[in-house]
């Protein structure tokens, strides 16, 4: 289970630094599900 901290997280990677949803699972180690969930959940 993501803490709310971990979703502004993901979100930050992905729409302000351009990271890609790989790179971010590689980087946090969640699976590229749980990271697209937290991008579909705002």
């Amino acid at each position: 289970m993501l803490q709310m901290a971990n979703y502004e997280f993901i979100r930050k990677q992905h729409y302000v630094l351009g990271k890609s949803i790989r790179q971010i699972s590689r980087e946090t180690g969640y699976s590229r599900q749980v990271i697209r969930k937290a991008l579909s959940s705002t």
